[in-house]
């Protein structure tokens, strides 16, 4: 998946020129500082350009050429850089981790943990496939927040962490449809309550609940149903599964504004567009690529 990202990650290897040149004055010719100048430069310029090979051929030279030059940091995110372009995201990950490992007090800490939960982020899937990458997403963003907490990726972080939990919420509860649809309705309540014990604020709480009520009406636990339809219209007012539980109980529930499960409606960014439309081979592959199991039936 793509995803548009804040104007100032753009910014790439740019670099002071007195830091490389500073690094090696202290020889008796400047010539070694003018090398390491240029070649640092010629990197950027080419990954400017979208050559992120040679610029990362470049680049890796000048670490290896001037391993004490103080833009060697700056160097190894751009050798990072150039695998995250190339959708590599992975050996990205690899040159991210690298970098912070050996340079763990350097000012540009934050750009290689944003990275890293980006690199994981672009790799999500979607509702119904595996979210092995979409939970790591969350762990690295939140390690940004945590380790970084003026960060100015900070906003942007928090707000691909919103994304990516409902995600996850909607990879439980889908599985939940799939025990549901099989007629396992205590595995599918078990299911439907994970979403909710673990993945609040996401906007599928009304569904869930209101499913709850669905499993425990087919398991004829009529009261259990009732009790949960109520609270469908207590604490979601607004949601169209309140609608949906008044029907149940014979109360017409007219909705004054939009809740927040309607303002989400496109799967890609999180949302759930077109769930219920989804077929059955999809639900049954969305079983298969659950990440957890509950106790449960």
């Amino acid at each position: 998946m793509t995803s548009k990202q804040p104007i100032w990650t753009i910014a790439l290897l740019l670099l002071v020129p007195s830091l490389v040149l500073g690094a090696c004055a202290s020889g008796p010719s400047l010539q070694p500082a003018a090398d390491a100048e240029g070649l640092f430069w010629r990197a950027n310029y080419d990954f400017m350009r979208g050559r992120y090979e040679e610029a990362r051929e470049k680049l890796r030279l000048f670490v290896t050429q001037f391993p004490d030059n103080p833009a060697v940091p700056e160097a190894r995110l751009g050798i990072a850089r150039t695998y995250f372009e190339e959708g590599n995201y992975g050996q990205a990950r690899v040159e991210y981790e690298r970098y912070l490992a050996l340079h763990p007090r350097h000012e540009r800490l934050d750009e290689a943990l944003y990275y890293i939960g980006l690199s994981y982020f672009q790799q999500m899937e979607k509702v119904g496939r595996d979210q092995t990458a979409t939970g790591r997403s969350v762990v690295a963003f939140r390690r940004l927040i945590t380790e970084v907490p003026g960060t100015p990726y900070g906003e942007d972080a928090k707000a691909k962490i919103f994304i990516a939990r409902r995600r996850l919420a909607a990879q439980e509860f889908y599985v939940g449809l799939f025990y549901l649809k099989r007629d396992k309705y205590k595995a599918a309540i078990g299911r439907f309550q994970w979403c909710l014990d673990q993945y609040p604020g996401t906007g599928l709480e009304p569904k869930a609940l209101y499913h709850i009520g669905e499993a425990y009406t087919h398991f004829e636990e009529n009261q259990k149903a009732e009790a949960v339809y109520r609270q469908v219209l207590e604490k979601y007012p607004d949601s169209r599964w309140a609608v949906e539980a008044g029907d149940r109980l014979g109360v017409q529930v007219v909705v004054q504004a939009q809740s927040e499960d309607d303002k989400y409606p496109d799967e890609s960014s999180g949302g759930l567009g077109g769930f219920f439309e989804e077929s059955w081979d999809e639900i049954k592959a969305a079983f298969r690529n659950t990440l957890r199991s509950p106790t449960i039936e």
